[in-house]
């Protein structure tokens, strides 16, 4: 190492002729002039701290202010600038995300609770569909009965004067399959069970009369009392006991009165039996009493000479009150061919055929026409649409079993 060029001896004597100092101050003010500076030296760090802290947050609040901003900036480059509302439906929504994030048990409970109540909403809603309301009346037309219907069922059809005692209207019932030679049991105890006044007709059954069966499974045997007022109404009751017993497959009736044989009628005279007419003939119409009432196919109480006749008249306005055209006139056709058991109509091509109910009831009454003629498959050719109800017009159809089914 370099050695100082200044000796010991010589340093003492410079520090000697230095002019001497005095510091008058007292113990107690240097003591205390020392305590400021140590308070000083703790509280600039501090300062420092703070200021600093102070300094990150503005710079981190400024960072995500800028963020914001540009992504705003980004989502809506496309359509402009935002709307007044827009901003502050953003600003909502801000506000709500923060809500949501302070309280997310509250939010999961009430959006449960939300989805809960709306599933019973749809539930009772759906179930109102399906289900008609209590006490409320269907209005709607009842459908026939088909062949595929009665797989494991079978029809009793009654025959039931309407409120005027005009037509007869065949209203039929579906039950659970049974044996044929007891038809004519359940034929009797539906007579008893019926309420003919819900379906806007006449009062009518049961009669004060016997129904067993006659000489063969075909036959029905009526024994009448002495005096019974439906041997003085005969017209009617003959009607509708043929009506009735066409569609459960009788082809005779026969008759007593106490036991004895033969009845004696007003109108109609003394009669042993009566063969019953399956096919008469006749056009189909509807009926409705009232528009709480269903509507009803009801034969006509004429017959006709063909079959494309019938059809036509089954257009027709008949001045009887409660009776209206089944067959509507914008349903046309060009011509009508038959072959065997099927008869084919060629629709114009101005026939209006809609999936609808007044459609469907058009064409049943068509389908009950034929049957009344004796076909058993009616064809629609040219038909605009391929379905009407459960009808599909691009086959031959078959004739149905009954009309009017009422369970």
């Amino acid at each position: 190492m370099r050695r100082s060029r200044w000796k010991g001896s010589e340093i003492e004597d410079m520090l000697r002729e230095l002019p001497k100092l005095k510091d008058d101050r007292t113990k107690a003010e240097v003591y205390a002039r020392i305590h400021d500076k140590k308070k000083k030296k703790h509280w600039i760090p501090l300062f420092a701290g703070v200021a600093s802290l102070f300094l990150m947050v503005v710079l981190a609040s400024s960072f995500i202010i800028e963020k914001k901003g540009t992504t705003s900036r980004e989502d809506s480059g496309s359509s402009g600038k935002l709307s007044l509302s827009e901003s502050k439906e953003m600003a909502d929504l801000e506000r709500k995300d923060t809500s949501n994030q302070e309280k997310p048990s509250e939010d999961k409970q009430e959006a449960q609770e939300f989805s809960s109540n709306q599933a019973k909403i749809e539930s009772k809603d759906k179930f109102l569909e399906m289900e008609p309301r209590k006490g409320e009346k269907e209005k709607t037309f009842e459908q026939a009965i088909y062949q595929d219907d009665l797989k494991n069922a079978s029809i009793i059809t009654m025959g039931v004067p309407d409120d005027q005692m005009n037509f007869i209207v065949p209203i039929s019932i579906k039950l659970k399959h049974h044996d044929e030679s007891d038809t004519l049991n359940q034929l009797v105890n539906q007579m008893s069970d019926i309420d003919e006044a819900q379906y806007g007709l006449s009062d009518y059954f049961p009669l004060d009369i016997k129904i067993s069966q006659g000489n063969d499974i075909n036959t029905a045997h009526i024994d009448f009392p002495e005096k019974s007022q439906l041997l003085a109404e005969d017209t009617l009751f003959l009607h509708s006991m043929e009506e009735t017993l066409s569609y459960n497959n009788i082809e005779k009736m026969t008759f007593s009165t106490e036991g004895k044989q033969g009845a004696r009628f007003a109108h109609a005279g003394y009669l042993k039996e009566v063969d019953i007419p399956h096919q008469k003939k006749r056009t189909y119409l509807l009926y409705q009493r009232d528009e709480s009432s269903p509507r009803f196919l009801v034969p006509s109480n004429m017959g006709y000479r063909d079959f494309e006749e019938a059809l036509q008249a089954g257009k027709g306005e008949a001045d009887i009150e409660g009776i209206s055209p089944a067959i509507p006139h914008d349903l046309k056709w060009e011509r009508i061919s038959s072959n065997g058991d099927l008869v084919t109509i060629h629709l114009s091509d101005q026939a209006f055929i809609e999936n609808s109910e007044e459609t469907l009831q058009a064409l049943e009454a068509i389908l009950f026409i034929a049957k009344d003629f004796g076909f058993e498959k009616v064809k629609f050719e040219n038909a605009p649409i391929e379905e009407v109800g459960q009808l599909n017009l691009t086959e031959d159809i078959m004739v149905p079993e009954a009309p009017n089914q009422v369970n």
